[in-house]
């Protein structure tokens, strides 16, 4: 007998699976990809202009790319009941306090956004735990909204008392946010030496407001910032060797955490990303996949919804039609499920699958409308797994439908929205896929 060996994945190293999927935090929080990465840059500059040890520069780097990894558990349930943008909730002014920002945007519902604003520095650093960070990336997690004056949040911790790497981040984070609301480049650099001398003892640490004021002045920390290599360079550069390894047990950690987070947007999307790579999977033994192929397209099914991170919570939950500009705005989560996953070397195939499970055989799929000749197969495979998961959960305008009543409707779509060999494949299998054989049996009329 032949001897049976590991299936052998790409295994990006933990540094690229961070820069990467930080891209991801980037849009739970309604920003555009690239915050955490300048986080990090300006977070790693301040840590190596003042020598600090390597271990404590590794600190910084993994805590400013997941510095808000919280926000969108946080967030989700609270913006869906008061109709707040994510990015309305976390993009105020650097400084405010959580009852000052909540008092601007809500002042009916203070309490609620407070506790949203507070919560999320905890849930952050659950986040790091579940991607075995070490305790000082979770601490820092969860001190870098503290301020050197003792005014910060959630504990008001002063001075010292603030871990080095939360201070850090907290100076790196409000280093960025004021370059980001000027109106260019140029005007920030002109601004930014006097306003950071404004935050010295109060929003930071006086010695690291000195420094950033140091590095503000510098061409080469300007050139690095708008560098549009930053996040490869990130990822080459970290501060310890560990970052470099390849592991490739990090990439199933990432990308079941980041599942979690883009299920958690929907108020009934529980488990979306593990059913649909289980259905996906038993497609592709029907099909005669390989081990390796079912394990790259378990992947991409996982991970298929990551763009979901980008559409506000209030949207995907709406429980009527949706208007024309949040159809915009939901169909683009494909388009950017895939540019999180390009980011990630030797997962080129994944990103264009999961890019692709919504395109259909007529034609009138998104993000793209490819025609059938266009959609890879294993993006078929998504489309059917992902559609009969969407039909057996409850959504906020139905109950879920039962295993055979969800057939009936692959079937009615087949040709026309749904690959129709694929879903031939999946009705005639034995059995309903393990996840949904208890599912109640719909009242629908036919």
């Amino acid at each position: 007998m032949e001897e049976t060996r590991p299936v052998e994945l790409p295994a990006p190293a933990r540094a690229e699976l961070a820069v990467a999927f930080s891209q991801a935090l980037d849009l739970a929080e309604g920003r555009q990809t690239g915050h955490a990465s300048r986080v990090c840059y300006v977070a790693l500059s301040l840590a190596r202009s003042c020598d600090l040890p390597a271990a404590e520069q590794s600190t910084a780097f993994y805590a400013s790319l997941l510095h808000d990894a919280g926000a969108s558990a946080a967030s989700a349930e609270t913006c869906r009941l008061l109709g707040l943008s994510e990015q309305t909730v976390f993009g105020g002014r650097p400084g405010l306090s959580p009852q000052q920002l909540a008092l601007e945007i809500a002042p009916a519902n203070a309490a609620a956004v407070v506790n949203v604003l507070r919560s999320h520095l905890k849930l952050g650093s659950e986040v790091a735990r579940n991607l075995h960070f070490d305790q000082e990336v979770r601490k820092a997690i969860e001190t870098h909204h503290e301020r050197w004056d003792g005014q910060g949040y959630p504990r008001a911790l002063k001075g010292e008392a603030i871990p080095i790497g939360g201070r850090i981040v907290a100076a790196a984070d409000i280093v960025e946010s004021l370059i980001g609301a000027e109106t260019n480049p140029l005007t920030a650099r002109r601004n930014l030496v006097a306003v950071l001398a404004e935050h010295g003892g109060k929003t930071m640490d006086p010695e690291l407001a000195r420094v950033a004021r140091e590095l503000v002045r510098s061409d080469t920390f300007w050139l690095g910032l708008h560098d549009d290599t930053l996040t490869r360079a990130l990822a080459a550069g970290a501060p310890d060797r560990q970052s470099a390894q390849a592991a490739p047990e990090d990439l199933t950690t990432f990308a079941r955490v980041f599942a979690d987070l883009a299920d958690g947007k929907g108020e009934h999307m529980s488990a979306h990303g593990d059913r649909t790579a289980e259905v996906a999977d038993q497609i592709a033994q029907a099909l005669n996949f390989g081990e390796r192929e079912r394990a790259l397209l378990r992947l991409a099914a996982l991970l298929h919804d990551i763009g979901l991170l980008g559409v506000a919570a209030r949207v995907i939950a709406k429980p009527d039609i949706l208007s024309l500009s949040e159809m915009e705005v939901m169909r683009k989560h494909p388009a950017l499920s895939q540019q999180v996953l390009e980011a990630l070397p030797g997962l080129s195939d994944v990103a264009l699958w999961a890019g692709a499970h919504h395109e259909r055989p007529d034609g009138r799929g998104y993000p793209e409308m490819l025609d059938e000749d266009h959609v890879p197969l294993e993006a078929r495979i998504l489309a059917v797994a992902d559609t009969y998961v969407a039909l057996t959960s409850p959504r906020p305008y139905r109950r879920a439908l039962s295993h055979e009543d969800a057939q009936q409707v692959l079937l009615g779509g087949a040709g026309t929205q749904l690959d129709s060999k694929i879903v031939r494949i999946f009705c005639a299998l034995a059995e309903a896929p393990r996840s949904f054989r208890t599912a109640p049996r719909s009242r629908r009329t036919r």
